[in-house]
């Protein structure tokens, strides 16, 4: 058989190269699912009417529907997908059965993909569908559209390390201990994470900078005193108690002027006017002065009788309330407009997103802009990557930006492979227990990308990835989370998995041009097929986060990297650049800077436009990290026009809507009631015999 000419032989010329490439009792299963997924619920989904009626298919309905295949052309496998879930939910199958026979039908059409006889009807216009679309869209770069109006870079005035002494050194050493240890004596507040206590000691470093650079402190007095200074219970040992109280006044009107003229100073020359920057300072002048005095302190509200922590808390109250001010007038240093998208009537943000967004970063990733001019490698990775990233925050509830840059992925394997594993499968493992970052309670501290082929009970014959999420903010609140990345599929017969599996591995594609390989990897069905790589994927980059962990148990070397690296140095992204990795991404094709965080706005958005449960709510809330609170206050961010829209569209619907005339509703009253006058004068042979009338012509019924 050379050429098969229905679904019949497709599936015996599968079961002949299934039988050649596995052991005999995993071809054995491999055929039994393959069939169960064909004749089960890809029939159905194709207008097969004889559903099997129990759990095995009897031969004589084995034979039934080997009978109906050979009625149906091979062209029939371009739309198998949407035909078996169609057989899905005519028999309501459960999701372990849908991934198992999905999984088993997807292996038989990507095997005759890759068959000469394949037809390819399903890509009209199939070489147009390799091009990728022009990358000029007439936005310019990000630096042609400021978001502010400031003309000039903020002059940088943090203490640079090697400005710090040693004795500075041990002072931001033990706050940051202070604020990160699990157990610290005489602390009464919790540890916080270790991004936040970065944070407070970048904003010390910055304070203590502007000390330095415009107040004229020499370098060698450089102390966190500056900014908090300490008063002892020994130094007032032997001060009456009005000299007590003058020395508290000084030290506290030291404090209260030195954060007035910093403030003054953001403002004045750093022209930044957000209470939002202020209180960045003073969450983390707050940290550093109960710190400072934490052992002068039996409960936490014994820091509010402390008169420089007055000051303190002085400010503190100033800017929160200046921030409501800015909520409650709709105040914005940035113009939302320039960070939102533009949302065509009737439809939601996050649908402006992703067709304006990410669907043309997907088509973006394709190797060639025409038949005479391929992409450059390194070009087709940072498209893959670009698109991933934005996958990640428009396919699934968008998370906080350091989970998806501290995302990594196993650089090896174990030396035996699992038995759930294919024998071609490409495997991506989390690491061994004993080789994982450890929180302070010794559990996992860092965070995964990982392939399966079993998980939480459910075989995925094909693999599934998986996000292993062991270290974000609120982990504390709500705990690790593990989520299953979904495997869309599009159009183009392309599906989200391919794009992550060509950014790690690289792509292939078949076809004799420029300088042809020969396939030796991994895809059995490959092998010995001329070809070209097209790109390295992530090895473009010259990743070299790659490391090594000692394996004290096994003697082992477990080697790893981030998921994510930044091109030419292959290092991972710190938080400006990976936003700049977004909004580029939104800003060439919208003109629009939209961010990581204006995402989580969208989703928040998106929650709120159509009308989720409290359910819903709290679910999307929990998938993104935080609570509904924290989601409604992220709705508030976004722009007016978004929040006014459902209620205007609401009026339109319920006040405005062309009502029926009175004269249709009254004429088609009376008529109704004629016809219930002429049927109770019936007598009940004439009824019975109308019924049996209505019950031979459905269709009048339905008119």
């Amino acid at each position: 058989m050379n050429e098969p000419k229905d679904l019949l032989d497709v599936y015996d010329l599968y079961a002949v190269d299934v039988k050649a490439t596995h052991a005999s009792q995993k071809a054995k299963n491999i055929l039994n699912e393959t069939q169960s997924a064909l004749m089960r619920f890809l029939l159905v989904g194709l207008g097969y009417q004889q559903k099997p009626n129990g759990r095995k298919m009897t031969s004589l309905e084995v034979q039934a529907a080997r009978e109906f295949m050979k009625t149906q052309l091979v062209s029939q496998l371009l739309k198998a997908r949407e035909a078996i879930q169609e057989g899905f939910e005519k028999l309501g199958a459960s999701k372990t059965s849908q991934n198992t026979y999905r999984g088993r039908l997807e292996q038989l059409l990507a095997w005759g993909e890759q068959q000469f006889w394949w037809p390819q009807q399903q890509y009209s216009g199939s070489k147009r569908q390799e091009y990728c679309p022009t990358m000029r869209k007439g936005n310019g770069s990000t630096k042609t559209n400021p978001l502010t109006e400031r003309r000039s870079k903020h002059p940088a005035y943090q203490l640079k390390p090697q400005e710090i002494s040693s004795t500075l050194e041990a002072q931001l050493k033990e706050f940051y201990e202070f604020l990160t240890e699990p157990e610290w004596p005489s602390r009464l507040s919790k540890p916080i994470s270790v991004s936040s206590a970065e944070t407070y000691l970048k904003h010390i470093r910055l304070m203590l900078g502007w000390f330095h650079r415009y107040e004229n402190i020499p370098l060698k007095l450089m102390s966190v005193y500056l900014l908090i200074p300490k008063i002892t219970d020994k130094e007032l040992e032997d001060l009456s108690e009005a000299q007590k109280q003058e020395l508290w006044s000084e030290k506290k009107l030291a404090v209260d002027t030195w954060i007035g003229k910093y403030f003054q100073f953001l403002r004045e020359s750093m022209n930044s006017c957000s209470p939002r920057t202020k209180k960045f300072k003073m969450n983390a002048l707050s940290a550093l002065a109960k710190f400072m005095y934490n052992e002068e302190v039996v409960q936490v509200s014994d820091y509010a009788n402390i008169p420089v922590i007055k000051a303190v808390n002085k400010h503190s109250r100033l800017v929160c309330k200046e921030i409501k001010e800015w909520k409650r007038h709709k105040r914005y240093v940035v113009s939302p407009d320039k960070k939102w998208p533009d949302v065509i009537e009737g439809k939601t943000a996050l649908a402006a997103v992703r067709l304006q967004i990410l669907e043309p970063l997907r088509l973006e990733c394709r190797f060639k802009y025409d038949n005479w001019h391929v992409r450059e490698g390194s070009a087709i990775a940072l498209s893959l990557q670009r698109y991933l990233v934005w996958s990640f925050l428009a396919d699934m509830p968008a998370r906080r930006q350091e989970e998806y840059r501290s995302l990594k992925i196993s650089l090896c394997c174990p030396l035996e492979r699992p038995t759930d594993v294919p024998a071609n499968g490409v495997y991506h493992p989390l690491p061994p227990e004993e080789v994982r970052l450890r929180h302070h309670d010794g559990s996992p501290a860092d965070n995964y990308l990982h392939k399966t082929y079993a998980y939480k009970n459910s075989n995925y014959p094909d693999g599934v990835w998986v996000l292993d999420i062991q270290h974000y903010k609120t982990l504390k609140t709500y705990g690790p989370q593990s989520i299953v990345i979904p495997n869309r599929r599009f159009s183009d017969g392309t599906c989200l998995y391919d794009h992550i599996e060509r950014y790690l591995y690289g792509w292939w594609m078949p076809g004799v041009s420029g300088n042809p390989f020969v396939y030796d990897w991994w895809h059995q069905q490959l092998h010995g097929q001329l070809g070209q790589w097209f790109t390295a994927g992530r090895a473009e980059f010259s990743p070299g986060d790659a490391c090594c962990i000692g394996n004290q148990k096994q003697l082992g070397l477990w080697s790893w990297g981030y998921f994510f690296v930044k091109p030419q140095v292959g290092l991972p992204y710190n938080s400006s650049t990976f936003k700049e990795l977004v909004v580029t991404g939104a800003h060439h094709l919208t003109g629009k800077r939209l961010t990581p965080h204006v995402l989580r706005c969208v989703w928040a958005t998106w929650a709120y436009q159509v009308g989720l449960s409290d359910h819903q709510k709290e679910s999307l809330a929990y998938a993104m990290g935080h609570d509904v609170k924290t989601m409604r206050e992220l709705y508030e961010q976004c722009t007016p026009d978004e929040k006014r829209r459902p209620i205007e569209e609401a009026i339109d619907a319920l006040l405005f809507s062309t009502p029926q005339p009175l004269s249709q509703v009254a004429d088609s009253t009376d008529e109704l009631e004629q016809l219930v006058l002429e049927l109770q004068k019936l007598s009940p042979a004439e009824l019975q015999q109308m019924k049996q009338l209505l019950s031979a012509n459905p269709s009048t019924t339905e008119s």
